[in-house]
């Protein structure tokens, strides 16, 4: 059986509203990509301190002061509207960068709506450091996040990679 995780969600109270998610309080959390001033103190205020963007510059511009506050790193994954299919070693790369960036303190993972890829690497990362299977870490970020709506073909790269056992 799959650890017990504490969760403490920060939810906003609309959903047009930037919202952060923890996944694992005081580690990783997970929302849509922040775009003001007002995001960035949200996530300082929350105690991020690392920021995780899986989207292009083009899909969401960083706001201003974003890498000033925060360690930032940007890796592009595809999504439903790419005609790129996700790999494999994209979803690795994610983990080894995710893992880099969690040396610094809680992360912030974040895609354009926060519905496939930044839910995918969250879930992911459950599989890999939480001993979750797949179908456990779908079904807890679908309780912690509402919103996540993985495709069919990254959620089997997830069955994908835990099958491979990807070291942490």
């Amino acid at each position: 059986m799959a650890r017990q995780l504490m969760v403490a969600p920060i939810t906003a109270l609309s959903p047009r509203r930037f919202r952060i998610d923890w996944v694992l309080v005081n580690a990783l959390a997970v929302g849509p990509a922040p775009r003001a001033e007002q995001h960035l103190q949200r996530l300082h205020d929350a105690g991020i301190r690392a920021v995780f963007s899986l989207c292009s510059n083009e899909e969401a511009p960083a706001p201003a002061g974003l890498e000033e506050r925060f360690c930032c790193k940007r890796l592009v994954l595809p999504d439903h509207r790419s005609a790129d299919v996700l790999e494999l070693g994209q979803l690795e790369d994610a983990l080894q960068q995710l893992a880099a960036l969690r040396q610094v303190g809680p992360v912030f993972v974040h895609c354009v709506a926060a519905m496939e890829r930044s839910p995918l690497v969250c879930m992911a990362w459950l599989v890999q450091t939480q001993a979750l299977s797949p179908t456990e870490a779908l079904d807890y970020l679908m309780q912690v996040h509402p919103g996540t709506n993985p495709l069919p073909r990254q959620l089997a790269l997830l069955r994908q990679l835990n099958h491979v056992g990807v070291a942490a």
